[in-house]
């Protein structure tokens, strides 16, 4: 049985014999004469795993789709100034699970950008169309994204509770964040506007449509967009 550790390819049970991945490399594209009959000279290679005992909703629309889903806590410190609805983010808070973390500085990117398109869907990105139902956001000048001034470089913690059915325990990384950082905006928007008796149920969250509507007493319907 052959294992990757420290860079090297080498047998599990005789740590001696093994090469490093530029010699593996370099023998399959250079010297493919010296491969075993049958063996092409690739340096890639495929796997999809797929987990099993999915099933079909039932008559209660309950199902396993997805048996590695991945789950996380997420708490936001916000601030909102009362002239203009401007939202700053002062402190961002994760504690994140998705099972065992095959390579952890991936993991770290995938929760920061989650939470970077987490904020552009709580706070700036919104479809907007006319009467004729033609767009008025055709461009970047239009279609707002946060930069990295708005985007917070979040304070994280770990749980590892490896997946029981999984390949090494993993789950998927980026739902604790993506799906989550909208979610967490919203409360902690709203909860800041309570005191005044205001309660924005649609993102972006501080539009000045949204500040008007809510402060004439409307009732603003839940966003159905992505």
């Amino acid at each position: 049985m052959i294992e990757l550790m420290d860079g090297r390819l080498r047998m599990k049970h005789a740590h001696e014999v093994g090469m490093t991945l530029p010699e593996v490399v370099g023998t399959m594209q250079f010297r493919s004469d010296l491969l075993p009959p049958g063996i092409e000279p690739c340096t890639e290679a495929t796997f999809v795993w797929t987990a099993p005992n999915r099933n079909m909703p039932d008559d209660q629309a309950r199902c396993r789709s997805y048996l590695t889903a991945a789950n996380a806590t997420h708490v936001a410190l916000v601030e909102i100034d009362r002239q203009t609805g401007r939202t700053s983010i002062l402190k961002y808070f994760i504690v994140d699970d998705c099972g065992t973390r095959l390579n952890p500085a991936t993991v770290e990117g995938q929760i920061q950008g989650g939470v970077a398109q987490g904020v552009g869907a709580a706070l700036f990105e919104e479809y907007v169309y006319n009467d004729e139902g033609q767009p008025l956001v055709s461009t970047f000048v239009d279609y707002l994204m946060p930069t990295i001034h708005e985007v917070p470089m979040t304070e994280k913690g770990i749980v590892v509770t490896p997946s029981p059915v999984s390949p090494l325990g993993a789950k998927g990384c980026g739902e604790g964040a993506i799906h989550t950082t909208p979610a967490t905006l919203m409360c902690a928007i709203n909860d800041a506007l309570a005191p005044l008796g205001l309660n924005i149920r649609e993102t972006p969250a501080l539009a000045a449509s949204r500040l008007e509507a809510a402060a004439d007493g409307e009732v603003i319907p839940i966003a159905t967009g992505e």
